[in-house]
């Protein structure tokens, strides 16, 4: 598995991240016990070694926290977590108590990477967030602080806020959408790399979407989180993904692969997290690791022609 440099960390961090939102069972589906469990330990035979979850991710943290009991191999991995506190005045004292949880729920005396899961807007409540947070860091409960920058959507307003992060010097690592479908923030991830940030990109995939499994008109389970787009949205997604497909360059066997090694090819993106829901899952998202890039001129039709639709590909006009 190739690794990359994370920001100023000086942590080396496999190029995909294994997204564990999945097997906690949460807005895709039940995913059993035994599943989760291959999924984990598949990843890090493949040799991945930076691992995505969240407090809001069902019971993801507890089968991390189980794996890694069963397996003590805590060291050789990146942990990564997150809280929905702190987005007002309100919930900043949350923050602390999600952080202990997470620890508690993972098994482990220290985060490699902790975000704020939807991170404020207000100047005044980004302060007392991140007060918070570095005092975690400061005990040794975390090392590295992170803003995972708020989607599903992506808009004018995500950009302002990447920068305000940026701009403020105070986090280690950033989190964005970035796709062949949404490329909007491709100048602020190089920015976030130049000024030392490093740059974790989610939704390689578009949840799914660029798997190519979904034809135009599909219909997705109210309980699933991809019904949030409307059906506008989704019909143009889902149209633009077969158009895509038809692109796919050889040694390259599926959309999937283009779409990943699309998000890798943006030099300020040090790892991008991809989601599974089992072992046979993983290891398709790890064997993309071991093609060549896109090439030059695949690259750049890529970029000219979907450059410019990340709003169509939002859940709804915003």
């Amino acid at each position: 598995m190739k690794k990359r440099i994370l920001g100023n960390t000086g942590i080396k961090v496999s190029e995909i991240g294994f997204g564990a939102w999945t097997i906690g069972s949460e807005s895709y589906g039940e995913v059993s016990e035994a599943d989760a469990t291959d999924a984990i330990t598949s990843y890090v035979q493949a040799g991945g070694n930076f691992i995505d979850t969240a407090r809001r991710y069902g019971a993801s943290e507890r089968r991390i926290g189980q794996y890694l009991e069963a397996n003590r191999n805590r060291e050789k991995l990146i942990l990564c977590s997150k809280t929905f506190a702190g987005q007002k005045m309100e919930s900043i004292t949350e923050i602390r108590k999600d952080v202990e949880e997470s620890l508690k729920q993972l098994s482990t005396s220290y985060i490699d990477i902790y975000y704020l899961h939807q991170p404020p807007e207000n100047d005044e409540v980004i302060d007392n967030a991140l007060i918070q947070l570095e005092k975690a860091k400061e005990e040794g409960l975390i090392k590295y602080i992170g803003a995972s920058i708020k989607g599903p959507n992506v808009s004018q307003s995500t950009l302002d806020l990447c920068q305000k992060y940026i701009a403020g010097g105070r986090v280690d690592v950033l989190q964005v959408v970035y796709s062949v479908l949404r490329q909007k923030l491709h100048g602020v991830i190089i920015k976030a790399h130049e000024a030392g940030i490093g740059i974790v990109a989610r939704t390689a995939l578009e949840s799914g979407f660029l798997t190519g499994k979904y034809p135009p008109g599909f219909t997705f389970p109210a309980d699933d989180h991809r019904a949030r787009w409307s059906r506008e949205h989704l019909n143009f997604i889902l149209g633009t993904t077969q158009d895509i497909r038809k692109m796919v360059p050889s040694p390259y066997t599926s959309i999937s692969q283009m779409a990943t090694k699309f998000t890798l090819s943006n030099p300020g993106v040090s790892t991008l997290i991809l989601g599974a829901r089992n072992s046979d899952q993983v290891i398709e998202n790890m064997d993309t690791s071991k093609l060549p890039m896109l090439s030059s001129p695949t690259l750049e039709i890529l970029k000219r022609r979907y450059g410019n639709i990340t709003e169509k590909c939002n859940t709804k006009v915003v």
